[in-house]
């Protein structure tokens, strides 16, 4: 398989709307004419080419057009994507007002990531002790995530089994920012208690899409905000999913993307914390989400619908299984980014000395 190159997004390469009578648009865009997008792309006075504007002519863009200039950066979610060869990329975008309509009014779409196995399920309990957060575990899916959910509409293969990364069936571009508007849209109606003001999707594999997913919201017109959750790999200590540092080192990547985008709002919550200033957690949370007015770390809203230890409250599960901390040996590409992130108890900025730096933003292209 091919390994996917990133580069940073020139912030000179522009791309120019034009729009035309009598294609389809994206239904992502705000307009409901049926017009589609022609592009075309400028880098300063010097044309990217007739390559770029034919691709572009007639295809339907998944992104909210504000103006008639967008970076190219903004075509797709911030990301341009490649594909394996052989993999055909997707043709067409769904279109969520074909859906009966939901009221958005007032609500707020809050999406919890992290690494897989990394404690999401435990802050989803927490958080749905509110009262107010509404989940997806009406769908019975696994830990109430989304993943079967978008299976079953199409949007993704069931065979794949790489989330932020390519193989044979997926690519990091899977799921579009339209197909994750329609997705809510259908969630909505089926799955979401539309009673409560906030709707919750913790779904850890969407930390490499979360572009996408604020694009979607924007089209559905419903705020979005991230919960983002970290995990140090000196607190990592599972025997059933023991710590990678690659696999680790790769979403951690994410992590930092997330956080440092000024287009989202975000709030970063330590796992750690979760277990030793458990009450910081919730002042943070409360905070964030202003509907949140109490917050119950003794009891879990997955109580119900999951079994073992992800039903279990976090501070009672941390009474029973106290956090360890163990030191690892890890590459000091790993310390910087744990740096970049505000840990740094145990020296890890220093250990980061020598590491070369992370770009802040990334462009995979089949260059």
């Amino acid at each position: 398989a091919r390994a996917p190159e990133w580069r940073a997004c020139p912030a000179d390469i522009m791309v120019s709307i034009a729009m035309g009578k009598g294609d389809e648009r994206s239904a992502l865009l705000p307009e409901t004419t049926g017009e589609s997008a022609r592009a075309s792309a400028h880098q300063g006075a010097v044309g990217v080419g007739n390559g770029f504007n034919s691709w572009a002519s007639g295809k339907r863009v998944a992104m909210i057009a504000v103006g008639a200039v967008l970076g190219v950066c903004g075509l797709v979610g911030g990301y341009m994507h490649s594909t394996m060869p052989g993999v055909a990329p997707k043709e067409g975008d769904p279109d969520f007002r074909t859906l009966p309509p939901v009221d958005f009014d007032d609500k707020t779409l809050l999406i919890v990531v992290g690494l897989p196995f990394s404690g999401t399920s435990a802050l989803e309990g927490l958080l749905g002790t509110s009262g107010v957060i509404a989940d997806l575990c009406k769908a019975d899916t696994w830990q109430c995530e989304n993943t079967e959910l978008l299976q079953n509409l199409g949007f993704k293969n069931p065979k794949a089994d790489c989330d932020c990364c390519e193989d044979e069936y997926t690519s990091v571009s899977d799921v579009t920012a339209a197909e994750y508007a329609y997705a809510y849209r259908d969630f909505a109606n089926k799955w979401w208690d539309m009673s409560k003001p906030v709707l919750m999707d913790k779904t850890p594999n969407m930390l490499c899409r979360h572009r996408f997913v604020r694009d979607a919201a924007a089209a559905l017109g419903v705020p979005v905000k991230f919960v983002v959750l970290t995990h140090h790999p000196f607190s990592w200590n599972s025997e059933s999913h023991p710590f990678n540092e690659d696999y680790y080192a790769e979403n951690l990547a994410y992590t930092l993307d997330i956080l440092a985008d000024s287009s989202v709002d975000s709030l970063k919550v330590r796992y750690e914390d979760m277990a030793w200033n458990m009450d910081e957690v919730i002042k943070s949370i409360k905070a964030f989400v202003p509907a949140v007015k109490n917050l119950n770390p003794w009891h879990s809203s997955l109580s119900d619908d999951s079994k073992g230890d992800r039903g279990m409250g976090v501070s009672e599960y941390f009474q029973h299984e106290p956090l360890e901390w163990i030191a690892k040996d890890l590459e000091p590409a790993t310390y910087a980014m744990l740096c970049k992130l505000g840990y740094n108890e145990d020296g890890e900025c220093a250990a980061s000395a020598g590491a070369s730096e992370s770009p802040s933003g990334f462009v995979e292209t089949d260059e």
